[in-house]
């Protein structure tokens, strides 16, 4: 993948683009490869987009994220004291398709709150798993994607995002060439909505996230939470960019007590504190849960 070549694409008239991707929106992809499935995209939509810009890194940086990873998902042989135990996973356990990576590619999930972490991990009540915080520490710029749609709930810290790139692209695209404005953001809405709404084994939605990371030079893929309504942001990271950009400092070892929509009730286990990078667990304090935000339940 990533070696299509799309020189001098000659659109149809706009009818038939949305009746092309109307086509692209219902194929069934049940029998096909990666390879196929990009394909068969770029028969019916002709591009991939770009869909993003740069996160400046001297105003990035400090920025927390957080990863949720339950412990049935962990192998016995896996060490946990080390931290790449709680990083993205190699990609020979990477064997289904999830929304932001195709079989057998690895990326760092991760979200901008603890919350939609842990919602988004599939995660059921009773269930025990680690909740691992980053920060962003980079030494350059970083390149991302965005598959945010135009309008995000207004919690969305992200919401600024998807307004932009929509806006970019009508006045961008309007005076490169009017005519092929609605052509554009057919395409931009048929990218978002799959992120929003494809189900699993997410066919396209998979194979796009996959071209913008490894293809497109891009280092994370920012898209919204569907298990919190989108309003709050996920973020699918390069590896190489995770090695480099992203520090952990704290690992929450939890039991899931209850999810509801808009929080979740957990008992914390144990503490992974990261001095001199080694991990150093401790039974939890009132403080630890005040510093994610959750307020202690007797």
């Amino acid at each position: 993948m990533g070696k299509y070549k799309t020189i001098n694409v000659d659109y149809p008239e706009y009818k038939i683009y949305i009746k092309n991707l109307e086509k692209l929106k219902k194929y069934n992809f049940n029998d096909y490869s990666p390879d196929e499935i990009y394909h068969k995209y770029h028969d019916l939509a002709l591009i991939l987009p770009s869909l993003g810009a740069k996160l400046v890194f001297k105003e990035i940086n400090g920025y927390v994220l957080y990863r949720a990873r339950l412990s049935r998902t962990i192998g016995k042989n896996e060490d946990l004291s080390l931290i790449q135990s709680f990083s993205f996973p190699p990609p020979s356990v990477c064997k289904n398709k999830q929304r932001a990576n195709i079989n057998y590619k690895s990326v760092f999930y991760c979200a901008d709150e603890a919350f939609p972490a842990i919602k988004e991990c599939g995660a059921i009540d009773g269930e025990e798993g680690y909740l691992s915080i980053w920060k962003i520490n980079a030494n350059r710029d970083l390149n991302y994607a965005s598959c945010l749609p135009e309008k995000l709930p207004h919690k969305n810290r992200w919401v600024e995002y998807g307004a932009f790139h929509h806006t970019f692209l009508r006045e961008n695209q309007t005076l490169e060439n009017k005519s092929l404005l609605n052509h554009k953001i057919a395409l931009r809405n048929l990218i978002t909505d799959k992120f929003m709404k494809e189900k699993a084994p997410y066919h396209l939605s998979s194979m796009l996230a996959n071209e913008y990371p490894y293809y497109q030079n891009n280092d994370l893929l920012l898209y919204p939470s569907v298990q919190t309504f989108q309003e709050y942001t996920n973020f699918a990271i390069h590896p190489n960019a995770a090695l480099k950009q992203l520090e952990c400092f704290k690992i929450y070892k939890f039991k899931l007590v209850e999810q509801g929509k808009e929080q979740v009730k957990l008992n914390f286990l144990s503490i992974g504190d990261i001095e001199n990078d080694r991990i150093k667990w401790r039974n939890p304090t009132n403080s630890d849960g005040e510093e994610l935000g959750f307020s202690k339940i007797d």
